[in-house]
């Protein structure tokens, strides 16, 4: 009887030491399984930095929860350590992030490729933010950064965390992976990467198709907390389309009432992303922070504006800036030989510049047109000078409908070179200019008149030397601020 006991105790100790060595197996194969950690102590997971550069400024790369992870650290911060957090693709099309740096922001970043946005990255990005926050000492609230499917990650985590997301900024964004990698609507797709996503997210191709937690499936929680998104998109882009992602995400978080604004480039595709001035992103990224942005000052013009016959220190547009300081930034964009008229031999409207003048959406816009249209090949009449002159004013204000426009009077010629003729600029293209300032309510800022009588300073008769740029620079100067420039 005592022997049938003790191997029955046998028996029973065997089958419970089994069932601990098969806990210890699956244990091994879940953790190979999930490399992202459930929330865990930021610094236990995160390796010592190693220090180096990115666009001369501090680079610091290190590991969290056993991935890659890095911050770019300003030169001067700003208060509070605001940071945008790019979630893929870290250095490409950097052009946003390279300005919000040397404008004071932190850029994040944690390598989660080939994750998709899945649940397991969200893990990731819960033990790289709690870090960051807490190591760093970084806003708590960042703004999330998502190009093409970094969309996917940003989307995800705000939704789960709206309580710690400052602004969400989204460019070519895939919004719902049915569209890319799926391939399911118009778009190209990517096959490869589609059975990679089922992969990431544990999901048969099946119960992909029926997911119900895309990103245009969980706006609701965004809209709740007002989270404004901005979103860039190319308008022929067939990798992601719009129509199946950023237009039914616009759409629907308007009904909800959350803040959304969508700049559409036309005729471009998937790539490039950005803007071929980030102004307007960095704007977005300081008000989605609570900081205060640069005043943009946008120069628009021709060879005068851009400075031919002067140093690039001795510019009106230099020279406005240092006056003006860091709280402003001047764009100067002008490019020689051009006219205000859209039929002339050398149009403004029809140069990238003038497409940039308009993405960067200035808060204050000099328009300093009109010398070219006065040469006999330009000059028709003035009523389709001044037709397209409102044009400019108009689509001008479109991006920023608050945005003070002021309308340059052109300098003299003396008494003109190049076929520029001082008489048409001062009976026909300056009444017409003041003309349209009145009707489109800007304001005119007279150059032509300060300017009389310093034939010394235009030693070309057209275009003014370092000289004549600090006479210019003055009266706009004192125009934009009710000041005198200072010395």
């Amino acid at each position: 009887m005592k022997e049938d006991s003790w191997q029955a105790r046998k028996r029973q100790i065997g089958m419970k030491s089994s069932l601990f060595i098969c806990f210890l197996m699956c244990v091994a194969v879940w953790s190979k399984a999930d490399p992202a950690p459930a929330r865990q102590d930021a610094a236990a997971v995160a390796a010592p930095a190693r220090e180096s550069s990115w666009q001369d400024m501090k680079r610091l790369d290190f590991t969290v929860a056993g991935r890659p992870a890095l911050v770019i650290v300003p030169d001067k911060p700003l208060p509070g350590n605001p940071w945008i957090w790019r979630t893929e693709f870290f250095n490409a099309f950097p052009a946003a992030d390279i300005a919000l740096a040397k404008k004071g922001f932190h850029i994040g970043y944690i390598n989660m490729e080939n994750m998709y946005g899945s649940p397991d990255a969200m893990k990731l990005m819960d033990a790289y933010y709690d870090y960051m926050t807490r190591e760093y000492r970084l806003d708590p609230k960042p703004v999330l950064e998502g190009l093409s499917r970094g969309a996917l990650f940003a989307f995800n985590w705000a939704s789960r965390n709206p309580e710690k997301v400052a602004g969400l900024y989204v460019d070519a964004p895939v919004c719902d992976f049915k569209s890319w990698p799926g391939g399911k609507g118009t778009g190209k797709g990517s096959p490869e990467d589609w059975k990679r996503l089922c992969q990431a997210y544990r999901l048969t191709p099946e119960q992909a198709l029926a997911y119900k937690k895309n990103p245009v499936d969980t706006l609701l929680p965004l809209a709740k907390a007002k989270i404004p998104i901005l979103a860039v998109v190319g308008d022929d882009d067939d990798t992601v389309p719009v129509s199946e992602n950023t237009a039914v995400v616009e759409k629907k978080y308007r009904k909800l009432g959350g803040p959304i604004r969508v700049i559409h480039k036309p005729g471009i595709s998937h790539h490039p992303h950005g803007l071929l001035n980030p102004a307007a992103i960095v704007n977005f990224a300081f008000r989605a922070a609570g900081a205060v942005p640069p005043v943009r000052v946008v120069c628009i013009g021709d060879s005068i504006t851009f400075g031919a016959g002067s140093n690039r220190e001795e510019r009106w547009s230099a020279r406005l800036q240092n006056a003006l300081g860091e709280k402003y930034e001047v764009f100067n964009l002008g490019i020689s030989g051009t006219t205000l008229q859209s039929k002339g031999d050398s149009p403004y409207t029809a140069k990238d510049n003038y497409t940039i003048a308009r993405q960067i959406e200035g808060d204050i816009i000099l328009i300093a047109l009109g010398t070219n249209d006065s040469k006999p090949a330009n000059w028709k009449n003035a009523a389709a000078f001044s037709r397209d002159y409102e044009t400019m004013i108009k689509e001008l204000r479109t991006g920023n409908p608050k945005a003070e426009i002021y309308c340059l009077l052109p300098v003299p010629a003396y008494p003109g070179n190049y076929g520029i003729r001082d008489s048409i600029i001062r009976g026909e293209v300056i009444p017409a200019i003041r003309k349209v300032a009145g009707k489109a309510k800007c304001r005119v800022i007279d150059l032509y008149t300060p300017m009389k009588g310093e034939g010394s300073k235009v030693p070309d008769k057209v275009h003014p030397n370092g000289a004549g740029h600090a006479i210019m620079a003055q009266h706009i100067y004192k125009a934009i601020t009710g000041r005198k420039m200072p010395e």
